[in-house]
């Protein structure tokens, strides 16, 4: 972090502090769990894993997205299909800012379609990449509330602003700049359409096994 946002901090600790990070003295912030834990079970510690995890977020809302897409285009349903990919999508940008809403919102579309997978007779549809799924997913969930109580306290090690993100590669870009730009727009989008995939996915659940029977 720049030297300039220590200074905007109080105590002489903290000028101390932000010169020993000039000199590369400070030690360098680390993720506080392993990628597995914090995949499953997160840890918010500092400022650096409130960023990671709504980093990593973004990305299991996006690849989950991807995966639910490709099996709605595979089964003959391209406009529920176009309607998830764009909930996921959108809704990974909102768990990157911290959305708690979208969130729960992208975790409950999940769970509702696996519901009415497992309803219909289809146990593929839940099965160990399914599981997965929802249990990332709710991971994020618990990730987000955390990443939104945290606040960092006020020492010379940690301060409340979090750390600049990367936008050197492509992936960067899209993990860290994009949902700055797109979520505040994009989230007049995303609750209406996660509203009709929610409504569809609970009208499966309640009507579908009927229907099979």
């Amino acid at each position: 972090m720049a030297q300039g946002n220590f200074l905007s901090t109080r105590g002489g600790t903290v000028w101390s502090y932000a010169v020993m990070q000039t000199l590369g003295l400070a030690s360098e912030q680390k993720p506080t769990d392993g990628m597995l834990k914090r995949l499953f079970w997160p840890t918010i510690e500092n400022q650096y894993d409130v960023d990671l995890v709504g980093q990593q977020g973004f990305w299991v809302c996006v690849i989950v997205g991807l995966l639910s897409f490709i099996g709605l285009i595979i089964t003959g349903q391209p406009v529920i299909g176009a309607l998830v990919a764009v909930t996921f999508l959108l809704g990974g940008m909102g768990v990157r800012e911290r959305s708690i809403a979208a969130a729960i919102m992208v975790f409950l579309c999940y769970l509702l379609d696996k519901i009415g997978s497992l309803e219909t007779g289809n146990i593929g549809g839940m099965g160990l990449v399914g599981l997965i799924g929802l249990m990332l997913l709710l991971a994020n969930v618990r990730g987000t509330i955390l990443s939104r109580r945290w606040k960092a306290p006020e020492t010379a090690s940690e301060v409340s602003e979090l750390p600049e993100r990367p936008t050197a590669s492509i992936t960067d870009k899209l993990a860290n700049v994009l949902p700055v730009k797109a979520w505040p727009v994009g989230r007049f989008i995303f609750y209406p359409v996660a509203g009709i995939v929610l409504v569809l996915s609970l009208l499966g659940v309640l009507i579908l096994p009927f229907i099979h029977k």
